[in-house]
């Protein structure tokens, strides 16, 4: 099914793009007025490709890191560690044994984020249910910026074999969608501005997947930032 989210950091990936498009394009235009005697095409102490890309790709890391900042009041935001938040990931849940869990901490471009995953496989039948946790660290900006029209938003789609929808769980706007023919279904929500957590069944009723987050300490994580 189609869905108006993306997948645990591409909100925040996606902001990111649009920043490294931006970033760096002053540099190459030439200054106004400035009355250089140096023709446009010399060829004098032209640096290779080679030697510049290395030192180009640090400038736009560091601009991005400072518009992030910027985004956030000026202020760094380092994400959980992978061992940190991890542990936000249940044990187990009602039904489902956990057979997988692993964490990364990951910064590319500028962009700082973590992300822990876990899988669990259900005690009888073929179910899974997947948890994803993703702290978008010095993204929190950005993304709440990108939250604001659609905290405000009222949403809902039904089709022949199931559904989508913006909705509230416990508090926290969610976007829940289900397929009933296929028993696939997420949900999905937003925590203190920075975490993204998502609860993905395959094989599952929806209310397993509810119960699945529930099992999650979303009040200590928010606690976490």
């Amino acid at each position: 099914m189609a869905s108006i989210w993306k997948t645990r950091s591409v909100i925040g990936l996606f902001v990111l793009a649009l920043l490294l498009a931006g970033c760096g394009k002053k540099d190459q235009e030439p200054a106004p007025g400035s009355g250089s005697a140096a023709p446009a095409q010399s060829q004098t102490a032209t640096p290779s490709a080679s030697s510049t890309q290395a030192p180009d790709m640090a400038q736009v890391e560091a601009q991005t890191k400072q518009a992030l900042a910027q985004m956030n009041q000026g202020t760094t935001v380092e994400p959980l560690s992978a061992a940190a938040i991890k542990a936000f990931l249940p044990a187990e849940l009602s039904g489902f044994t956990r057979i997988d869990a692993s964490a990364e901490r990951t910064q590319m471009g500028g962009a700082d984020l973590s992300v822990a995953d876990g899988q669990y496989g259900a005690s009888e039948g073929d179910g899974s249910i997947d948890v994803t946790i993703t702290d978008v660290g010095n993204l929190s900006g950005a993304m709440k910026m990108g939250m604001t029209g659609w905290a405000m938003a009222q949403y809902s789609r039904e089709t022949d074999t199931g559904y989508e929808k913006v909705t509230t769980y416990n508090g926290y706007k969610a976007m829940e969608e289900y397929d009933n023919e296929a028993k696939d279904g997420l949900l999905r929500i937003i925590v203190a501005d920075r975490f993204v957590v998502e609860v993905r069944g395959n094989a599952v009723t929806m209310d397993a997947i509810k119960q699945a987050m529930g099992k999650i300490d979303l009040a200590k994580l928010a606690a976490a930032k």
